[in-house]
């Protein structure tokens, strides 16, 4: 009796894999669908959408299948979808230093775009920027910034129409994700690492999501406290604050300070004209370095747990 009933259960879950597999079929004919209108070689992210895409996913979920599975089964779809709309190419920084940080973005750059995505590893950071603006790669993985960094790579990304080696003006690379945007996991391969915090760059537009949060430089002729200019930015009511600050030797009044704030904002923002104001004497330029969908958090990921919307 037992065994009937086990053969019942596998045969509709046979039949149930018939179904997952053909609607697969139908998702990739829509895809390469999405590739004729765009009339592209090159694959076109959406990092906005493809956040919203999750966030739906855990917020419609119920059941028992585990959360961090049913996101990375969607990230490989969505990551086999980008491949058969046009070439993905990632840029991924690996320093040669034989600690964790070694394989940790090349665990990032994997759990987000899939384990079919080309991979092409630099030990440089700057050496990353100039493949995505040389079109070497599509896509650039990079550290996260953080305080006291000696060299900032993102202070290229703040120079306005971004050169290539060679001299030759290129579009300008801009963050448009944060990684990991759930969960990191051990990663296998030669040296086991979790996945580490980094961004995205690339030279596409990003678009909003919806809970997002930007990067932005301020230029500044002198040194200005980051109390000073987080206090400014809690006048002028942006949720945000100072992550570095960077001089140039070379340049004695040339001070570089990175914020993140929250929401996705661009350069006719009313509230950043209010910040500029607040520093109109001493700030040479103000440059948007990108934006990224703010990542799910464990809470979200939890079994009982839905997703808040603002």
């Amino acid at each position: 009796m037992a065994d009937n009933k086990l053969k019942q259960i596998r045969k509709r879950i046979d039949t149930i894999d018939v179904e997952i597999q053909s609607l697969l079929s139908h998702r990739a004919q829509l895809s390469l669908e999405v590739k004729e209108i765009k009339k592209t070689d090159h694959a076109k992210l959406k990092p906005g959408r493809e956040a919203q895409i999750l966030r739906d996913l855990i917020e419609r979920h119920s059941g028992h299948f585990p959360k961090l599975g049913l996101i990375r089964i969607w990230r490989e779809i969505l990551s086999a979808s980008l491949q058969l709309q046009g070439l993905l190419v990632l840029a991924v920084y690996k320093p040669a230093n034989k600690n964790n940080d070694d394989w940790g973005y090349i665990s990032s750059a994997r759990e987000h775009f899939g384990s079919n995505t080309p991979i092409t590893t630099y030990p440089s950071q700057r050496r990353v920027i100039e493949a995505i603006l040389e079109n070497e790669c599509s896509v650039g993985i990079l550290p996260i910034p953080v305080r006291n960094e000696k060299d900032p790579w993102w202070r290229h990304l703040a120079v306005q129409g971004n050169t290539a080696k060679n001299g030759i003006t290129s579009k300008p690379a801009r963050i448009i994700a944060k990684l990991p945007f759930f969960a990191p996991r051990i990663e296998h391969g030669p040296s086991k690492s979790e996945a580490i915090e980094c961004v995205v760059i690339s030279k596409i537009e990003a678009d909003p999501s919806g809970i997002d949060e930007t990067y932005i430089v301020l230029d500044f002729s002198e040194n200005i406290p980051d109390t000073r200019i987080d206090t400014r930015l809690a006048e002028n009511n942006m949720v945000g604050s100072t992550v570095s600050i960077w001089h140039d030797s070379e340049a004695p009044q040339r001070w570089l300070c990175l914020i993140r704030i929250s929401g996705f904002i661009l350069s006719n923002n009313v509230k950043l004209d209010r910040l500029k104001e607040g520093f109109s004497e001493m700030l040479n330029q103000v440059t948007i370095i990108g934006c990224f969908a703010t990542p799910l958090n464990t809470e979200v990921l939890s079994l009982n747990n839905s997703l808040k919307r603002d």
